[in-house]
């Protein structure tokens, strides 16, 4: 299958030196070539990294003699002389199509390594829950169900791709989100 949005993402890298892929999902959805891909939020937002960064992997192998370096906070298009390191495990991924229709259940539980990576979990004594429970507008005894819609409705509001959304403050309710979901484990 060919990657609609490969010659899209190459006139984007010609234009910026370095960029993130939610940067490029917000722009290339600005222009309007990155339409919504699927009625579930998780899925829609799965499917659209997917498509950029199996592009870019596309990309990758295509630009040679120049490299692009391709994480999700670093998209950069440098010189031969440049060290790149390539992810191959992440490449072998996003090139193979067969990823794109993955399950909600298999994307959460991405999304969830993704996020421990860069939000290590530090469990909080039981008194420190209370004032996320207050934030998190959620009652003391709430349910795995109470907390994971409560999650989506904030996601949703502060993704990085959505034009008020905050890497910063996402990374934040995703560390809350996984002590409350911890909590509500050991209860």
């Amino acid at each position: 299958m060919l990657n609609p949005l490969i010659d899209e993402i190459f006139e984007l890298l010609l234009t910026q030196r370095v960029w993130k892929v939610h940067t490029l999902a917000a722009t290339l959805a600005q222009q309007g070539v990155l339409p919504p891909l699927d009625a579930n939020p998780e899925q829609n937002l799965f499917k659209k990294n997917f498509l950029i960064m199996n592009a870019l992997f596309e990309l990758q192998t295509q630009l040679l003699p120049k490299h692009l370096i391709i994480s999700s906070l670093h998209i950069e298009l440098v010189e031969p002389s440049s060290n790149v390191a390539t992810q191959s495990h992440l490449k072998s991924y996003y090139l193979n199509w067969e990823n794109y229709d993955t399950s909600a259940k298999d994307i959460e539980a991405l999304l969830d390594s993704f996020w421990q990576q860069f939000n290590p979990l530090i469990k909080q004594p039981v008194g420190q829950i209370e004032p996320l429970l207050k934030a998190w507008q959620l009652p003391p005894n709430f349910s795995l169900a109470m907390l994971q819609k409560r999650w989506r409705q904030l996601a949703l509001k502060h993704h990085p791709d959505k034009q008020t959304g905050s890497a910063c403050k996402f990374r934040q309710i995703r560390a809350e989100y996984e002590q409350l979901k911890l909590a509500a484990q050991n209860r």
